[in-house]
């Protein structure tokens, strides 16, 4: 049975953790992993600005993991947090029974929630999906993980690009979704068109019950700010911007609108203008972007996804520095760009062998 969920509970920060691989490969590295998520859960400030995590997102390159590899970053997160922190997990597969299955995986080893990524497969639920004359699909993909699981839901609602919604799935949708499937508790922004972002966010705040607005995109967040329309966010950015986030949002809540003002122009603006200037480069600079700033070993993902390219690195090296934000030494942004024919050229050995 679905549950019936009305709560400011996971109104939270969550950041979409990356996933970081060994040195030499692109097996996954569970120390550095562990590593990253006490950058987070022995933070105070990312405590007390209402932060939680979410492990498996796609930022976290889900789609190319192990049900193993899954689980065991799952496990970590739990382990690693603090007492009232919540843990929610990605799910996927492309058959509905993998899907299903990745969710219950998720709840059996303690997941608070599950991170519902959009359904794959076929052209019809994928890049030729309609949402506005189809909203059964994703309404039937939702409700059979609520269903499987009986845990509190937060969606990634990814739909192919339209004028009038972005990038993010159309109004009909997030209707059909929300009222008749009560545990969905909060809904990740990823609107790239402004009006469409507060169409859904006001529609959000209409409801008899609460769904958080969980904002992503910066473009527009002071004034959704201003008109009450942040619940809190899902970001793949507290990866390589944890700090600057944090003393933004301090700076908000106390008031202090010239701190966060010079904060969200001199910090946090000139990197994400960039990472979003090619949405089809987007979760390539997130892992850019992290190990830079130390989080993880090398820049590389897992094929089909492309390597960084050099200029693309380059930048991301400048922005950050500009941002004032601590990052690898030059010689190691070689030495570990070096790597990079050594560490695909495993790959496709192992898949030759």
């Amino acid at each position: 049975m679905i549950p019936y969920i009305n709560s400011h509970e996971y109104d939270r920060f969550y950041a979409a953790l990356v996933l970081p691989y060994q040195a030499d490969s692109l097996a996954v590295d569970l120390d550095d992993y562990r590593k990253l998520v006490r950058y987070f859960t022995q933070d105070e400030k990312f405590i007390a600005t209402r932060g939680a995590l979410i492990a498996n997102p796609e930022a976290g390159e889900i789609f190319y993991m192990t049900p193993e590899e899954r689980a065991a970053t799952i496990k970590i997160a739990l382990e690693e947090r603090p007492a009232g922190m919540p843990v929610f997990a990605g799910a996927y597969g492309v058959r509905m029974e993998d899907v299903i299955a990745s969710a219950v995986q998720a709840k059996t080893l303690g997941a608070d929630g599950i991170f519902v990524l959009p359904p794959t497969g076929t052209a019809e639920v994928s890049i030729s999906i309609n949402g506005s004359r189809n909203p059964e699909i994703w309404t039937d993909y939702v409700r059979a993980i609520a269903e499987a699981t009986e845990l509190p839901l937060i969606i990634h609602p990814a739909h192919p690009y339209t004028q009038q919604w972005g990038g993010a799935l159309p109004i009909e949708t997030v209707q059909s979704v929300v009222e008749s499937i009560p545990s969905v508790v909060g809904w990740k922004m990823i609107y790239g068109v402004e009006h469409a972002h507060f169409h859904v966010a006001r529609y959000l705040r209409s409801l008899p019950r609460h769904v958080a607005v969980l904002n992503e995109t910066h473009f527009g967040l002071h004034t959704c700010l201003m008109c009450d329309l942040v619940d809190g966010a899902v970001q793949g950015y507290y990866n390589y911007g944890k700090e600057p986030a944090i003393e933004h949002a301090l700076a908000w809540q106390r008031g202090d609108l010239a701190a966060a003002k010079r904060i969200y122009t001199e910090q946090i603006v000139p990197v994400r203008e960039y990472l979003y200037s090619d949405s089809s480069r987007l979760h390539i600079r997130y892992k850019i972007a992290a190990w830079l700033r130390g989080r993880c070993s090398h820049p590389f993902m897992r094929p089909p996804m492309p390597p960084p390219r050099r200029e693309e690195a380059e930048t991301m090296y400048g922005l950050l520095q500009q941002s004032r934000l601590s990052i690898i030494s030059r010689e190691a942004f070689e030495a570990d760009l070096a790597r990079q024919e050594a560490i695909l050229k495993k790959v496709r050995h192992t898949v030759l062998v």
